[in-house]
């Protein structure tokens, strides 16, 4: 069955619902303007001819199993398509569903015009060439959404106020970009929530095409949120491994987003990597200039925005973490030059306490360590190298601690605490 769509509405007065069948094939033809008022549930082929419209307004568009949205071209993915554009006309947040996603099955291009916001509701969302923002934003519910085929897509109009809204903990939905073996100034316009933009764009080399997915979350990973840091993670996953890939990643934040000793020595910032092999658990940089306002935008540049980059990240593993910090790496000369990261105290003699080493005999040495829920677990003012795990403060004194990471300050001589993580294994 075949239906030619040149400039028609499509209102639901008797029904809420217009149902494509599986039988059934729809061509919006160039020029065309397609209106749709009614939800939309469909199992067929509803094919866009570049330049159509089709203009959205209702509630819940769902594509079935075996659904089909294909372009101009013999194949269907191939072309330019049609525009998808959802809109705010009826003043209804929209919704997206997908069921059993098919990669590049999915829209040609797709508009959000929708001041009440457009989510991905049900299964991952794939737009073949560019999604454009004009008003609203993009949620996703715990599903993905893949912009363009390898090498290929693009993402326009977004700002501060029109962005793809991952959620804010560290799994759920992903932005989603196919890459070639280089990729050069590619953005993901991503943050955590409705007014927190936190955006990031990478420069990308390899001798393999790399598909990245990149989402943010409201904490450190791994880490409590100390002041030091700004309170967000960048999380990268690949799908290709590339021992020849490299990544230059520019990460935007905030002012908002950042603790406070963060914010009074912001010229030291530098884009952080999770290493999970390094005591403290993020690595330590060299300060890293950065820029404001925010560019990573194609609108007004955002004030209150800073930016800043972190060059030729290799050995991009399959999961990669990143966030900003200012922890200086070098140590002034009061601090002992030798700190362990962990101890094991069994009982066999070997690195059964905490031992600072390379100490004075006159150094006064104050020693914390707290929980990973920022519990002061274990205090001494004059320590010497006597804690082997047993907590001495509040609710745990005398108790066990159980084998984990945690967090520790010490200072030498009155000197300002250095931060850090110590690993109890026994």
């Amino acid at each position: 069955m075949f239906f030619f769509i040149a400039k028609i509405s499509l209102y639901a007065q008797a029904v809420n619902q217009v149902y494509i069948f599986p039988t059934a094939s729809l061509h919006a033809h160039p020029n065309s303007n397609l209106n749709i008022f009614s939800d939309i549930s469909h199992s067929g082929s509803l094919v866009s001819y570049d330049s159509a419209l089709i203009n959205f307004y209702a509630g819940i568009w769902q594509n079935n199993n075996g659904s089909r949205l294909p372009d101009e071209s013999p194949r269907g993915i191939d072309g330019v398509g049609g525009l998808f554009v959802f809109s705010d006309l009826l003043k209804l947040p929209q919704r997206i569903n997908n069921i059993n996603a098919l990669p590049f099955n999915g829209f040609p291009n797709i508009r959000i015009n929708n001041s009440l916001n457009v989510t991905a509701n049900i299964g991952n969302l794939h737009i073949n060439n560019n999604l454009d923002f004009l008003s609203g934003h993009l949620i996703l519910n715990d599903v993905d959404i893949t912009v363009g085929k390898p090498g290929s897509g693009s993402i326009t109009g977004y700002s501060q106020n029109n962005f793809i809204v991952t959620g804010s903990g560290m799994t759920g939905g992903s932005l989603v970009r196919h890459l070639n073996t280089n990729a050069s100034a590619m953005e993901f316009p991503i943050g955590t929530a409705v007014g927190s933009y936190t955006p990031l764009s990478i420069n990308y080399t390899g001798s393999l095409s790399q598909t990245l997915k990149f989402r943010v979350a409201d904490q450190v990973y791994n880490k409590l949120n100390f002041p030091e840091y700004v309170y967000k993670t960048w999380v990268m996953s690949s799908t290709v491994s590339d021992p020849s890939a490299k990544l230059d990643i520019t990460i935007q934040h905030n002012s908002s987003d950042e603790g406070s000793t963060y914010f009074s020595n912001r010229a030291d910032a530098y884009v952080s990597r999770y290493d999970p092999n390094f005591a403290g658990l993020w690595d330590l940089m060299p300060p890293m200039s950065g820029l404001t306002p925010g560019i990573i935008t194609k609108r007004a540049a955002i004030f209150g925005a800073y930016m800043n980059t972190r060059l030729n990240i290799a050995n991009l593993q399959s999961a990669e973490y990143f966030t900003k910090a200012v922890i200086k790496k070098d140590v002034d000369e009061n601090t002992p030059v030798n700190i362990p990261d962990a101890i094991s105290p069994n009982g066999d003699g070997f690195n059964d306490t905490y031992v600072v080493a390379k100490r004075r005999p006159t150094d006064v040495i104050r020693f914390e360590v707290y929980s990973r829920n920022q519990v002061l677990v274990y205090q001494d003012f004059d320590y010497q190298n006597t804690f082997d795990g047993t907590a001495n403060k509040g609710g745990f004194l005398g108790n066990t601690l159980p084998d984990g990471i945690y967090y520790y300050l010490i200072s030498v001589n009155g000197s300002k605490g250095i931060p850090g993580y110590l690993i109890i294994n026994r």
